[in-house]
């Protein structure tokens, strides 16, 4: 099987061969199906110019009732091998018989219906010839096999003369080309030389192209020993460029292990500068805290798309926590390259300017900004599940202008944060108190509360509001507070509808004689 695999010449002239002999083969079965058809029917026309031959004979032997004559007949059409049986039938009588006159399915009988010689038209007998199937049928067979025979070393000297032609045409040149390919030295600018007589075929133009082929190889090398040079210095100023940035600059692998850091990023990671990444599996997701989940759906986006995808972290370190801003990118298929920033003082800036704008600058309380996005947030929450509830609280100081305008702005200053510190002591950690100007605060107590439980905490507030404020040894200042309170759920579904509420709630108690609460669904 080795030299058939590995010779060219030995597979063109087995394969040529065989589609010779498969085209030779159908060539065959259809030659000897139309020569057994041509045979036969030549040997059914024999026996129709026998009957042409004796019909006059048999229409005399008939008229004159001789059987004798009509014997004769019957004996020398049995003369011929193709016949094997006459009967000669005169109206329902049998004049003569001879041979085998009983029929097989393969052989049909011939009938000839002889008229009178002396009146036309007028039917005297018939005549039934039995063909001999076997000698028509060996007679097609010879013919089928002499057909067959001719036919089948045409097509072997067609098959022998084509596999010669491939051979000195094609394989032979091609054993040189492949000859001379071989021992060719391309990168020294050698080139083929061009088989005689081959100079415009086939062969002639792969030579041309395997020799244009080399020009553009021995191109190609020193280019690349161009670029190789290249390279080389842009690698040493890159690695300049990658040791001394102040931005962590790192390679992932599909799975997320780092490939290369460079020093600000171990320094940002607090890794050990001297770690070897190819002996030590690290992986980017054990290095970033709480936010691995978010990392990993960073990482499966990247690979999906190729779109770039930035991702902040949180550090827990030592002193304080640190923010970090990573961003992602697929430079090609397998690997992934990022860069680090530290953000922290950039997001304790922005932490602090956003806590600035919806913090009470007086109290340090919330302020109307602040207000809205909680109960933006809560009336997204009870939209989603109509089963939520939260208590909105609106107060309004009494007797505040007074103590203000007897005591001065100073005062008034430190009694509004004195109310802001009473609100914050009473209720919980995730409510919300905030101070929306003046003397008006709001609470928002989130999550179902009993209403016993809110009255309870806006009694002991105005309580505790009622105690006399002491400034100093000779002043001291006495308030009271109007509220009104409003169930998101229950008395309002939207942020505007809730506010009202319980600022309609907040007037009926200051009409109802300041220094109490009412609920909106009183």
């Amino acid at each position: 099987m080795r030299p058939f695999r590995t010779r060219l010449a030995l597979r063109s002239a087995a394969l040529t061969l065989l589609a010779v002999a498969g085209l030779g083969a159908l060539s065959l079965v259809g030659a000897l199906l139309i020569s057994e058809s041509r045979e036969s029917a030549k040997q059914y026309q024999r026996l129709s110019e026998l009957l042409n031959t004796v019909e006059q004979t048999v229409q005399v032997a008939c008229f004159l009732d001789n059987s004798e004559l009509a014997g004769e007949v019957a004996n020398g059409l049995l003369a011929n091998r193709i016949v094997a049986g006459v009967q000669i039938l005169q109206r329902d009588t049998v004049l003569v018989r001879r041979g085998q006159v009983t029929t097989s399915p393969s052989a049909v009988p011939l009938e000839r219906i002889v008229v009178s010689p002396f009146i036309p038209g007028e039917e005297v007998c018939r005549i039934v010839l039995t063909p001999n199937t076997d000698e028509i049928r060996s007679a097609v067979l010879e013919a089928s096999l002499f057909t067959a025979a001719i036919l089948t070393l045409q097509l072997f000297g067609i098959g022998i003369a084509v596999v010669l032609v491939i051979i000195r045409v094609v394989t032979r040149p091609i054993k040189t080309l492949s000859h001379g390919i071989r021992l060719l030295a391309a990168e020294d600018g050698h080139k083929l030389e061009m088989p005689p007589g081959n100079e415009e075929d086939e062969l002639g133009r792969l030579v041309n192209s395997v020799n244009v082929m080399i020009d553009r190889l021995v191109f190609s090398l020193r280019s690349e020993r161009e670029q190789r040079l290249q390279r080389e210095m842009e690698e040493r100023r890159y690695r300049t460029i990658f040791d001394n940035v102040e931005a962590g600059i790192f390679e992932l692998d599909p799975d997320g292990r780092l490939v290369s850091a460079n020093p600000a990023f171990l320094r940002m990671f607090a890794l050990d500068r001297a770690v070897d990444l190819d002996e030590r599996d690290l992986y980017l997701r054990d290095l970033t805290g709480e936010a691995q989940v978010q990392l990993d759906n960073v990482l499966q986006c990247l690979q999906a798309d190729n779109t770039p995808r930035q991702l902040d972290v949180k550090l827990e370190g030592s002193e304080r926590p640190r923010w970090l801003s990573l961003l992602f990118n697929r430079f090609e298929e397998g690997r992934m390259q990022g860069v680090a920033n530290d953000i922290t003082e950039r997001y304790l800036a922005a932490n602090a300017a956003e806590e600035m704008a919806v913090t009470d600058s007086l109290t340090g309380l919330g302020n109307r900004r602040g207000l809205s996005r909680r109960l933006q947030a809560a009336v997204r929450v009870y939209q989603s599940d109509p089963g939520y509830r939260c208590t909105l609280v609106m107060l309004d100081l009494d007797r505040f202008k007074l103590a203000n305008d007897t005591f001065g702005h100073a005062v008034g200053d430190l009694v509004l944060q004195h109310v802001g510190g009473l609100l914050t002591e009473m209720v919980r950690k995730a409510d919300y108190v905030a101070r929306l100007g003046g003397d008006e605060f709001v609470v928002l107590l989130d999550g179902p509360v009993r209403r016993t439980d809110v009255e309870q905490i806006v009694s002991r507030f105005i309580k505790r509001v009622n105690e006399p404020f002491v400034i100093d040894q000779e002043t001291q200042v006495g308030i009271g507070a109007s509220l009104g309170i409003a169930v998101l759920g229950e008395d309002a579904g939207t942020e505007d509808a809730l506010l009202h509420m319980a600022d309609s709630a907040m007037y009926r108690a200051k009409q109802a004689g300041r220094n109490c609460y009412r609920f909106h669904q009183q």
